[in-house]
């Protein structure tokens, strides 16, 4: 009994031993993982605005993860410069935001074309700095248009024309990066075509206005027209409201009485 023991023993040792050095065995002669190749994005080294045209220095290489490479990039600074139809960024870029062939184009588009989206159009109005809000609407606000005009016989009204217009710039200033107040004559809008018709026929009966919106503000009203009668402050009731004055001849002498309103 114990002979068989040591012999079992002895055979589980021997087993063991034997896995270990088929183990080993396996691990080495097995070929070592590729390693995962390394991938650069270019990015904006610094804020670009549209219009820019690009420079080496412009840009930068970026490690990037190889699952999560944006679609439309590019590897090397010189895919980007190496074609003249891409030398000019089109929609700004955020320093460290990848540059995407999306985002470019040649110079001659470069220009407030480029933003109108859609089918939309833009159109420019005049303003001062009270109707432009004392220049704090910027290029990417949402404005309401208010239109001021004269019925006849000083009956002036105002309306409002149309809500949630994007400004599309300022004056010659159509950045969206812009950040500071500018008192500006001139205010382009981006409007559908049918708008753009409204706009142009309002310039010429009336006073144009803009309203500044908020950004989380996306409802739209119905609005009413506003006229001189809404201007007044609530007239308080009066003791004599309930009556009217009748005037009574008789004869020679004349008297005023009041009679009380039929209900």
């Amino acid at each position: 009994m114990r002979q068989r023991s040591i012999l079992l023993l002895a055979s589980a040792l021997v087993l063991g031993l034997a896995s270990v050095v088929l183990a080993h065995q396996w691990l080495t002669r097995a070929p070592a993982a590729a390693p995962t190749p390394a991938l650069t994005v270019v990015v904006a080294r610094e804020p670009l605005p549209a219009g820019t045209r690009l420079e080496r220095r412009h840009l930068a290489e970026t490690p990037w993860p190889p699952l999560a490479v944006p679609l439309g990039s590019f590897p090397t600074i010189d895919a980007v410069l190496g074609d003249p139809g891409r030398a000019v960024v089109l929609h700004a870029l955020a320093a460290g935001e990848p540059v995407l062939a999306a985002k470019l184009g040649a110079a001659l588009r470069a220009t407030l074309s480029a933003q109108i989206s859609g089918r939309h159009r833009a159109v420019t109005i005049r303003v001062n700095d009270v109707l432009g809000v004392a220049g704090f609407v910027l290029p990417g606000d949402r404005v309401d248009v208010l239109l001021t005009r004269d019925l006849g016989r000083d009956n002036p009204v105002t309306d409002v024309l149309l809500q949630r217009i994007k400004v599309l710039g300022i004056d010659q200033e159509a950045s969206e990066r812009k950040d500071k107040p500018m008192v500006a004559r001139a205010v382009t809008l981006e409007v559908t075509p049918e708008e753009a018709q409204k706009i142009t026929l309002a310039t010429d009966v009336g006073t144009i206005g803009l309203a500044l919106r908020s950004v989380a503000d996306g409802t739209e009203v119905k609005p009413r027209t506003v006229g001189l009668a809404d201007l007044a402050p609530p007239r308080a009731a009066t003791r004599g409201e309930d009556s009217v004055a009748v005037r009574v001849l008789r004869g020679t002498e004349a008297a005023t009485s009041r009679v009380a309103r039929d209900r």
